[in-house]
């Protein structure tokens, strides 16, 4: 039996709203509690009251750019869940200085998944259990940090999920914490393993357009494409879709690119137009890659589509976890249908919790313009 409770306070007042939301989602056998932040709030304080409080389990949170609940698309609030279950171990790690070696967390990794029953060597746990991630903003090491916490891995099918934390669009300094301790340049990754049912999933908003280039000279560290096709990146990628080079800048997140491994397609977006006509982009794409140029197809309908398979594989669905792209939050806030998203969630989903991102992880993966969730199910 698991059981989740959420409550989300927009009071303006750091002490006041730890305080309302302790009230509400505490409960007994407690095993995961995650706090999702506006920097308007004094994060130090906020993490250090949750962990104080919830001192018996794991507390993991993070700074956000938007909160998601089933009230909707929130700003400048504070959102807190609680997770209690019998049956469910959890455990979390935090990796610091991620941007530096974080190849010597190898044995860390290693030992906390064994702690509670996943063992890292074999191949099968991907049915026993799964990672959350929560990865600071603005170091450009997300894929570095998953590809530390996989190379311990054997099991290729085990599922991660997670979300870069942001900072309400400044740009500036992002912050997460586990038991109390906040950090700005790594990430906490929190291990489950559970007899329940879940499933994680992501969605995008996109489809191939036909339109593909190859990416001929790159700088994967700094996610840096120098050259598409062989010709300058800005120029081909305006040419291939047919604009002034001028306006590129305006179709980075209407027209992002797409990597696709197998059937399924990866975003990573553009970020800037350098002096040099290279580009800056949200995540990396490899030397010689060839991307795809996507265009946009309907959210709500998408949103539809995504959750409806989710309750296919999870008929007895308790609760979503959800890490959904700033950009996509922008765009849905422009095109005015945060309220019509909302009302689809709730249509499906009867606890939702998560925040607006600055970058998305599904399994080995970092992904941007992206919605990654895990729904998690009663047992029968």
């Amino acid at each position: 039996m698991m059981n989740s409770k959420i409550y989300y306070s927009k009071n303006k007042n750091t002490k006041e709203a730890v305080k309302e939301i302790i009230e509400k989602i505490d409960q007994r056998d407690i095993k995961l509690v995650m706090f999702f932040a506006s920097t308007t709030y004094d994060f130090e304080f906020v993490s250090k009251e949750f962990n104080n409080k919830f001192s018996d389990c794991e507390v993991t949170g993070t700074t956000t750019s938007g909160e998601l609940c089933n009230t909707g698309f929130g700003d400048n609030g504070l959102l807190a869940i609680s997770i209690a279950s019998k049956e469910m171990k959890v455990k979390s790690i935090l990796i610091e200085d991620g941007d530096k070696h974080p190849i010597l967390y190898k044995d860390k990794i290693y030992g906390t998944m064994k702690e509670i029953g996943l063992n890292p060597s074999s191949l099968d746990i991907s049915n026993k259990g799964f990672g959350i991630g929560l990865f600071n903003g603005l170091f450009n090491m997300e894929e570095k940090l998953l590809s530390v916490i996989y190379s311990v891995i054997k099991d290729s099918s085990f599922k991660i999920l997670g979300g870069t934390a942001g900072d309400d669009l400044k740009f500036e300094n992002t912050l997460i914490s586990y038991k109390g301790k906040v950090i700005n340049n790594g990430c906490v990754m929190t291990f489950v393993k559970t007899d329940a049912p879940f499933h994680i999933q992501k969605e995008n908003i996109f489809t191939q357009s036909g339109i593909t280039m190859t990416a001929t000279k790159v700088d994967v560290r700094k996610r840096i494409i120098y050259e598409f096709n062989g010709r300058a990146a800005a120029t081909e990628y305006a040419r291939v879709l047919g604009i002034q080079e001028n306006k590129l800048d305006k179709h980075f997140t209407i027209n992002p690119l797409g990597r696709l491994i197998g059937d399924e397609v990866f975003i990573a977006t553009p970020f800037q137009i350098n002096s040099d006509k290279s580009i800056t982009l949200y995540s990396q794409i490899l030397p010689n890659a060839i991307v795809d140029v996507l265009e946009l197809k309907d959210p709500e309908k998408c949103l539809h589509e995504t959750l409806s398979e989710v309750k296919e594989k999870i008929p007895n669905l308790k609760l979503v976890i959800a890490f959904n792209c700033i950009l996509r939050t922008l765009y849905f806030k422009e095109k005015k249908i945060t309220g019509n998203l909302t009302n689809i969630f709730n249509e499906y989903v009867p606890s939702l919790c998560g925040f607006t991102s600055y970058g998305e992880q599904f399994g080995k993966m970092h992904v941007n313009q992206t919605l990654t969730i895990l729904a998690l199910g009663g047992i029968e």
